[in-house]
C-alpha cells in the first residue's frame, strides 16, 4: 500500500475520487449542488488521505475560525481550570478548539485579548466572571463581537443589553442552607470575607447572604462583614482582622474556597482550631476543597457543568435581532464537611491563644472540692 501524502491537498483528493478539484472544494465548505454520492466519495477520501482543511485560508476568504476565544482572569485559580475543561470537553465534541486567554485582572491584557480574538475571526467568545465589571471600552470591544454576529456568553446575571448568553447559579436556596447550617450549629455571630468590593458578584454574594440570615431572623451584624477577595491571602487577612474584634465571630463566611483556605490556615497557626474555636464557610467547591484539611463545608457551584453550557450557547446563540440577550440557570448547592462544627464557646480574643484563654481561667477557678467545702461551712 503506497504512503500516505504527509500532508494531502484538494487536488490528491480529486485524482483519488476521479472529481475536479472545484467539487472537492464544493464538499469541504458543504456547498449545495453535489451529489450524496460524490459527497460519500470525497469525504471517504478525505478521512483515508488525512487531510486537514487549511483554517488560516478558510479564515481569509472569510470563513469562520473554529477556534473559540475564552478569557479567564486567573489560570492559578483552581476554579477556572475546572470551568474551562467543561468549554473543552465540549468544544471537541463539536470540532472547535480553544484561544484560552489569562487577562490576570488586567483590563488593557482583557482589551488585547478581545482585539486579538476578533482579528482571528473566532467562532465565538466566552468570559470568565467579572469581565463586563471594568469599563465602557471592554463592553465596546464586545459590541464589535455581536455587530459580526459573533455568539457571546458570560458568566453571571445579564448587565448587558447586547444580545448575548449568560451562564447563571441560582444560589439562593444553597446559601439558604448555609445560613441554616451555621444557625443550627449554634452559632449567632457569624463574620464575612467579601469578594473584592469593585466585582458585581461581590454584591450579589453578600446580598444572598444578608437574606438568607434576615429569613431565619439572625441578621448578619455590619461589623463583621470585612472587603475581601478570592485568594488565600485576602481569606488570611480577613480572619485576623475578624478575630482580632472585642467580640469576634465563631464562624466566618469566607469569599470562595481559596479564602476559606487562607483564614484556615490562619487560624490553625495562631492557635485557634477548625471547627473546635471557629467554623469556616467556603464557596465554590473547588477540588481541593475536598482534601484540604479539614475539609471544607462550601456553597457547591456545577463548575464544570457552567463550561459545558456556555459552549452549547455558542453552538445555539440567540437570534441576532434578540434584544436583551438571554439567560441559562443552573442550581448551586451544599456540601456539608468538616470545616463547621458546632458552636462550643466564644473565640480567645486578640493576642491570646485559645490554650492560654483556657490555663488562664482555669487558674481564677476556685476548685470544686474546695467550693464544696465553703459551701459546707457556710453560714
Amino acid at each position: 500500500m503506497p504512503d500516505k501524502p504527509i500532508s494531502a491537498t484538494m487536488a490528491d483528493i480529486a485524482r483519488a475520487c476521479g472529481v475536479s478539484i472545484q467539487t472537492v472544494s464544493a464538499v469541504v465548505n458543504e456547498r449545495a449542488g453535489i451529489s450524496e454520492e460524490t459527497r460519500r466519495r470525497v469525504r471517504a477520501a478525505m478521512r483515508d488521505l488525512d487531510y486537514q482543511p487549511n483554517q488560516h485560508a478558510r479564515t481569509l476568504r472569510g470563513f469562520r475560525n473554529p477556534m473559540i476565544g475564552v478569557i479567564i482572569p486567573s489560570i492559578t485559580n483552581p476554579y477556572f481550570p475546572e470551568l474551562v475543561r467543561g468549554i473543552e470537553d465540549a468544544a471537541r465534541l463539536s470540532g472547535h478548539g480553544l484561544f484560552l486567554c489569562n487577562d490576570d485582572y488586567n483590563e488593557q491584557k482583557a482589551l488585547e485579548y478581545l482585539a486579538f480574538i476578533r482579528s482571528n475571526h473566532a467562532s465565538g467568545l466566552i468570559a470568565a466572571p467579572g469581565i463586563m465589571d471594568t469599563s465602557e471600552a471592554i463592553e465596546s470591544q464586545m459590541l464589535a463581537f455581536s455587530r459580526r454576529n459573533v455568539p457571546i456568553v458570560l458568566f453571571g446575571p445579564q448587565r448587558s443589553g447586547l444580545p448575548m448568553t449568560s451562564i447563571v447559579v441560582d444560589a439562593r436556596a444553597a446559601v439558604l442552607a448555609a445560613a441554616q447550617h451555621l444557625v443550627d450549629l449554634g452559632h449567632s455571630r457569624i463574620g464575612m470575607i467579601t469578594p473584592p468590593e469593585a466585582r458585581a458578584v461581590a454584591k450579589e454574594r453578600v446580598e444572598d447572604f444578608r437574606t438568607a440570615f434576615i429569613t431565619l431572623g439572625q441578621p448578619l451584624d455590619p461589623e463583621l462583614i470585612l472587603p475581601g477577595g478570592f485568594d488565600m491571602e485576602a481569606g488570611a487577612a480577613g480572619a485576623e482582622k475578624l478575630m482580632a474584634l472585642p467580640r469576634p465571630p465563631t464562624a466566618i463566611i469566607a469569599a470562595n474556597d481559596l479564602a476559606a483556605m487562607g483564614a484556615i490556615a490562619w487560624l490553625q497557626s495562631h492557635g485557634r482550631r477548625v471547627p473546635d474555636d471557629v467554623s469556616v464557610l467556603g464557596y465554590d467547591d473547588i477540588p481541593f476543597a475536598r482534601v484540604f484539611q479539614p475539609a471544607i463545608t462550601t456553597v457547591v457551584q456545577p463548575i464544570y457543568e457552567m463550561g459545558a453550557a456556555a459552549m452549547a450557547a455558542i453552538l445555539t446563540p440567540p437570534p441576532a435581532d434578540e434584544t436583551g440577550g438571554r439567560s441559562v440557570w443552573l442550581t448551586a448547592s451544599l456540601a456539608v464537611r468538616q470545616s463547621t462544627g458546632p458552636c462550643r464557646q466564644q473565640p480567645a480574643q486578640a493576642g491570646q491563644s485559645p490554650d492560654k484563654k483556657r490555663k488562664t481561667a482555669k487558674n481564677l477557678e476556685t476548685p470544686r472540692e474546695e467550693r464544696h467545702d465553703h459551701e459546707d461551712y457556710a453560714p
